[in-house]
């Protein structure tokens, strides 16, 4: 106990010094903490970017090339089912829900999500969680030509409900090819989900069926002459009501109301009166997302989809592929793990450099301490207990600082970079770092623990 004093005083000695030793080595400490939480949060948002889905159903191809895809929104699908191969998915007996996606369109680099209501009632991600607006309702498709944006879109973009976009052919931002026909107009934003959802424009596949199929002009001069016939039967209303607006300008009316389909979105300020049974059913899909009544049906439905057909398909456990593909990005995750493991051993080294350099100016505490009974293992323990003190001291630090930082960065990482992030900092490999650390500090301080054992075996040179 006498010793563990002596040492707290010693430091206390060198308050200024000492300060700085701890500062650095918190700071290290703290850049190792927080690159290790984050590193296992990203990891951990990684893997929940899907939940609660049994089965990807996809074109027969590399499962990992499926979740790319169909999850992450990277690259496109080389093939697409059928609506006849669709049907046998919707058909299954062990089927509780699904929903579809198509994909390859895009706008301004955000990649374009055809599909359904069933999408926003059965697609989960994290623990489970359903899709809100940032109203906090579940939204859904009540037009045709709605578009629900992800958060990080709308944040990015600068959209908000109500505004208008078009869709561009494929998925690069650079796109010379325009679906300039039709206007969409966004009814809802997401709230921020960590996933790739954020990053999404969600359209009605019937929608996306109509802009690429041939008989869009028909569709188009349909609609026209349905809201041509709507605002005649309004004009023939507003005149029997209010005679002396006879004279009222048709063409300042129109202008008031309804819009012709094919003016730029810019101009746009009202939708035509397109319905759903309007535009034709979907002709293909990119993949479909199956939910099944038990989890004991899942290795029988999918031998089941995957069995030989003509138009062969991939059913894909999105966990299993998750797990592959997390395992390509492990060496990665081993770089990150070998720079953690040089910032603890720079911490640690830099504490025992300035109680190395420090021996040099303690020469008559030394002396004094030999001439009031201290014996030189006791030195040597002494210089070995100041060296734990500062590792305790800047580990301690580094928690408090490491954790303020993380609940400080948690809303940006959020907004910038769709990642969310616990406000707790990640303790679990603290016992591991910690007893490192110690260990590692009390064989480095040897060094000095040695140098002023061998000083106190000549007190009279001291």
């Amino acid at each position: 106990m006498m010793l563990w004093k002596v040492a707290l005083r010693s430091l206390l000695t060198r308050k200024l010094a000492l300060s700085l030793v701890i500062l650095a080595m918190a700071l290290s400490l703290s850049a190792l903490l927080l690159g290790r939480s984050v590193s296992q949060e990203l990891r951990s948002s990684f893997n929940s970017s899907v939940s609660g889905t049994d089965l990807i159903v996809a074109a027969r191809s590399h499962p990992l090339q499926v979740v790319l895809y169909s999850v992450f929104r990277l690259g496109t699908p080389t093939q697409a089912l059928s609506a006849e191969r669709w049907q046998d998915i919707r058909n299954l007996p062990q089927l509780a829900w699904q929903f579809p996606l198509v994909l390859g369109d895009s706008h301004r680099g955000y990649a374009v999500i055809g599909t359904n209501d069933d999408y926003f009632q059965h697609f989960r991600y994290g623990r489970r969680q359903p899709l809100v607006s940032q109203q906090g309702d579940e939204p859904a498709f009540n037009h045709p030509l709605q578009a629900i944006i992800g958060a990080s879109v709308a944040r990015e973009l600068g959209y908000r409900m109500g505004d208008h976009l078009l869709l561009s052919h494929g998925s690069h931002q650079h796109s010379f090819q325009h679906h300039d026909e039709l206007s969409f107009q966004i009814s809802a934003v997401l709230a921020p989900t960590g996933t790739p959802v954020d990053r999404s424009i969600h359209v009605h596949l019937n929608t996306l069926e109509a802009l690429h199929s041939p008989a869009l002009p028909r569709l188009l001069a349909a609609a026209e002459a349905v809201a041509e016939d709507e605002h005649a039967h309004d004009e023939h209303a507003h005149k029997e009501q209010a005679h002396e607006e006879h004279t009222h300008d048709k063409h300042d009316h129109g202008h008031h109301g309804h819009h012709p389909l094919h003016i730029p979105a810019a101009e746009a300020r009202a939708l035509p009166a397109l319905s759903l049974a309007q535009l034709p059913p979907a002709s293909a899909v990119s993949a479909v997302f199956i939910g099944l009544k038990s989890r004991a049906l899942t290795f029988q439905a999918q031998a089941q989809l995957n069995g030989a057909h003509s138009e062969p398909l991939s059913a894909v456990l999105p966990g299993v592929a998750l797990s592959e593909f997390w395992q390509l990005l492990s060496s990665a995750e081993q770089l990150l793990n070998l720079l953690s493991g040089i910032m603890l051993v720079t911490a640690v080294l830099g504490s025992v450099a300035m109680l190395q350099l420090s021996l040099a100016v303690r020469q008559a505490e030394i002396g004094l301490l030999r001439l009031i009974g201290a014996r030189p293992w006791q030195l040597l323990l002494l210089i070995q207990l100041e060296v734990l003190f500062i590792i305790m001291a800047s580990w301690l630090l580094a928690v408090l600082l490491s954790s303020a930082a993380l609940w400080l960065l948690q809303g940006w990482l959020a907004s910038h970079y769709g990642v969310l992030v616990n406000g707790w900092l990640n303790l679990q490999e603290l016992p591991l770092y910690l007893g490192l650390s110690i260990g590692l500090g009390l064989v480095a301080g040897l060094i000095p623990a040695v140098s002023a054992y061998r000083m106190s075996l000549h007190p009279a040179n001291l």
